[in-house]
Formats: structure tokens, C-alpha cells, sequence
């Protein structure tokens, strides 16, 4: 009677490989989920701004233009007509009304996934010159987001 004495099981170049299968593949994906959950957050700026935008779009179709700034005051948390805009990955929001487009800036929380690397938060744009039309967004002008982590509701 004859025995097999030959062992199974993988080779220590087969597991190799295999490590180096799964290194390449978590290379590729922790940079694009980190993208991702970046995306998710800068998509809690349209929630929490969604009441000031319908009230600037109000506004917009009762008089045909935006308010200016000393009409309309939003964040700044002083008195219950003026509550403060925030979040839980947003800071603040203002409004602004640079040539005649409305602009909302929102800054979002150093200990979000929008921060620069140092510890301070970075700001995003929604503007419109109509907003019966729509808004759009893009980086802020201090500090601002990367445009691959614009939320997917934005629009140009």
C-alpha cells in the first residue's frame, strides 16, 4: 500500500501574490472612499441651506432680483429671526450678493473631511442670479473645497 505523502495547500508565492493582489486593490480604494464620504459630507451644505435658498428663490420671484446683504441676514445666530446655520459637518453659512448673484458661503468643521490639513475648515459657494432657475456651486474663495468633492447635486 502505497501513501501520498505529498502535502496540500497553497505555496508561500501563491500567498505572496495574493497579498500584493489585495495592497494594489486597498490603494486604489481608501483614496476613492475617502473621496466619497468628502462628497457625502459637502451634500449636508444644500440640506441645511435648502430653507435660505426657497426664501431667496421667493424673494427673487416677488421683487426680480435678490436682496441685498443688509436686507437679508442668515447664520449669525443673534436673535431668533437670524438663527445660526450649522451642522454636523457645517459651521457656518452667510449670504452675499457679489455682482448681482446671490452667494451663499459655507465653512464646514476642521474635524470634517473637508479641511485643508491643518486644522481648518474648507469653504464652499452655492450662487445663483436666478434661483428660480436653480444654484450651482463651487469651491469657496478662502480656503476652498477640491472640485472632485462637490456634492453630486450640484449643477453648472
Amino acid at each position: 500500500m502505497a501513501r501520498n505523502t505529498k502535502q496540500g495547500g497553497f505555496t508561500l508565492i501563491e500567498l505572496m501574490i495574493v497579498v500584493a493582489i489585495i495592497g494594489v486593490l486597498a490603494s486604489i480604494a481608501v483614496p476613492q472612499y475617502q473621496n466619497y464620504t468628502a462628497r457625502a459630507q459637502a451634500s449636508e451644505a444644500l440640506s441645511v441651506t435648502a430653507g435660505v435658498r426657497a426664501d431667496l428663490a421667493e424673494i427673487y420671484s416677488l421683487t426680480g432680483e435678490l436682496p441685498p446683504v443688509a436686507d437679508y441676514s442668515i447664520g449669525d445666530g443673534d436673535d431668533d429671526d437670524h438663527p445660526q446655520i450649522d451642522g454636523r459637518y457645517v459651521a457656518s453659512a452667510t449670504y452675499a450678493r457679489p455682482a448681482g448673484a446671490g452667494t451663499i458661503t459655507v465653512t464646514f468643521k476642521s474635524e470634517s473631511a473637508l479641511n485643508d490639513g491643518d486644522g481648518n475648515g474648507q469653504t464652499m459657494n452655492i450662487f445663483s442670479d436666478d434661483p428660480t432657475e436653480g444654484w450651482a456651486c463651487e469651491g469657496g474663495t478662502n480656503n476652498p473645497i477640491p472640485t472632485s468633492r462637490l456634492p453630486a447635486g450640484c449643477k453648472e
